[in-house]
């Protein structure tokens, strides 16, 4: 079963995709379940690279069993939590 990925950011990985032009980006920016935290994410933005990583990995069950695993993206790139 592959499971549906979703991309959320903290609140400083918010910030600065605003500032690079990034947010149509990450709304299509799908992660493969291979990725793991503490991985660093390369987005392209206006004349510079900015660097995720990925601070923290879960799964959500809703409702109706749906299961989505959701990457949390941190920036700039701090240790990954637990």
């Amino acid at each position: 079963m592959r499971l549906k990925t979703i991309i959320e950011l903290t609140s400083a990985a918010r910030r600065k995709a605003g500032l690079a032009g990034l947010e149509a980006q990450l709304d299509r920016l799908s992660l493969g379940e291979w990725a793991r935290k503490g991985d660093f994410v390369e987005l392209a933005g206006r004349g510079e690279t900015i660097v995720f990583m990925i601070r923290a990995r879960r799964i959500r069950v809703d409702a109706n069993d749906v299961q989505t695993l959701v990457f949390e993206l941190d920036h700039p790139p701090r240790p990954a939590v637990r």
